[in-house]
This record gives C-alpha cells, structure tokens and sequence, in this order.
C-alpha cells in the first residue's frame, strides 16, 4: 500500500488526492494539508514508489500507480475526489482518469504537460539515470533545483530553496532512477484530453522554465470548459513559491464545485 499523508479523513465527501513532483515527496504540500484541512476538507497526500515510505518498485508506470491510487482509496472508503497534480503529479492524475474515471469529481492540473517524452528528452532522462547512480542524491539536487523554483524564490526565498533541498536529499538514488524510467517511458496524454469531462483548473507558473505557459495552454485548449490562471513570481512548485496564491484559486476551484 502506498504511504501517505493525510488530514480529516473523515470528511470524505470533501475529498482532496494531491500528486507530488519529481524528485519530491507529498511533504512538498504541508502548505495545502494544513489549508485543506482548516476548510474542512479530507485531504491524502500520497508518495510515489520509493519516496516518503512507500514501497520501491522496480520498472514501475504511472498506469501501476494509477491502480495503487485507486487501491489507496478503495481502502480508506472514498468514492470520489479532486486530483491535484503538480508536473509529474499531472501524469499521475492523467494516468488515473484513464483507468478510473469514475473516482474523479474534478481535476488541478499545475505545471505539467499532455505530450509524451521527445526522443531527445528521453535520452536526457536515461543519462540522468546514469548519472545518479554514479553520483547519488547529490546529482539530483544540482540538475534539479535550478529548475524546480522560479528566480523570484532562488533570489529571495531561501527558506523555500532549503526546503525543497532537504525533500530532495531525502530520496534514494535507486527511486529516483526508477521514477526516471516511468517518466520518459510515460503514455502520450494528448488523445486523453478531449475524454475529461469534469470540471478542471490549469494553473502555470509565470517563472516556469521547465512547462510554460504555452504547454499548459495545450490542455486547456484539450479539455472543454477547463479555466486555466497564472501565478506570477512562482516557477515550477507555485505551491511552495507562493502558497497564499496557490491555497487561494485551490479552494475557489474546490467551493466551485458545490454550486454545479
């Protein structure tokens, strides 16, 4: 069973799923746990094969997660919930759509895109893999925090670049490898958008030097009547850059959906 962060599970009608990032762990979101639960909502934080206590798992998809997400909730008795998914939690969410459709009461879909790994973008990601092995968590912090924060939060955050830091460095060469092998062999998500039909909040970082505007722009323009906004001075993490923000167009989506 997946390992999890949880708060108010009780409420399960009012039910929140959120997705980390790569090379991160659902402590990327104690700023939405703590928000969540403060407004009432049952909120589960789950972490990927091998990061924060959940089990490794050799040559691991994002459909297997899709299933032990669903495995997860059957366990705790919950029906439906909202996905939010940040960058490599967008191909988590994306993956569990496909495979259980009906568990989705809507979708937040932040930094992350529908295509599928280039070619050029694959080899980048088995290079990576090389390279951690050989060099260890180490390697991972220096190729991926320059481009996990936005210059905002590198200039002026520092509690925010220690943090993400300390999550990373928590990790184990050999997850970190093998989320690496799931995310350049991931499905092509494109042909996906056009099948979501419940309600779905796109956000962007303003300072998101790994998924632009402009790629999130292609799933809002994918999935009907999806809103998508921008959050300025946040990069790849707007959840950690920018929290207030963040918490502020999460609930607005999430209070939305009482009034459908």
């Amino acid at each position: 069973m997946l390992a999890c962060l949880a708060r108010n599970l009780d409420a399960k009608e009012r039910h929140v799923t959120l997705l980390h990032a790569f090379p991160l762990s659902a402590e990327m979101w104690l700023p939405q746990l703590d928000a969540l639960q403060s407004n009432g909502y049952a909120v589960l934080a789950p972490h990927a094969f091998g990061f924060g206590g959940s089990p490794a798992k050799a040559n691991w998809t994002f459909n297997d997660y899709a299933d032990a997400l669903n495995a997860l909730l059957e366990s705790l008795g919950v029906s439906q919930t909202t996905l939010v998914g940040i960058s490599m939690g967008g191909y988590k969410a994306f993956a569990f759509w496909r495979k259980h459709p009906a568990k989705v009461k809507s979708l937040v879909l932040c930094a992350t895109r529908a295509e599928a790994d280039s070619p050029e973008a694959k080899k980048t990601r088995y290079e990576f893999i090389d390279a951690v092995l050989k060099n260890g968590v180490e390697e991972a912090v220096a190729r991926m925090l320059p481009r996990l924060l936005g210059k905002t939060s590198l200039d002026s955050r520092p509690d925010v670049v220690r943090r993400v830091e300390a999550i990373i460095r928590q990790s184990s060469p050999e997850a970190i490898a093998e989320t690496l092998k799931a995310l350049a062999e991931r499905d092509d998500s494109t042909p996906t958008l056009p099948s979501v039909n419940v309600p779905t909040l796109v956000l962007a970082g303003a300072e998101d030097a790994l998924m632009n505007e402009a790629v999130l722009k292609v799933i809002h323009d994918g999935v009907k009547h999806s809103e998508m906004k921008t959050i300025e001075a946040a990069g790849h993490l707007p959840n950690l850059e920018q929290p207030d923000i963040f918490n502020a167009l999460l609930l607005e989506h999430l209070q939305s959906l009482n009034r459908r």
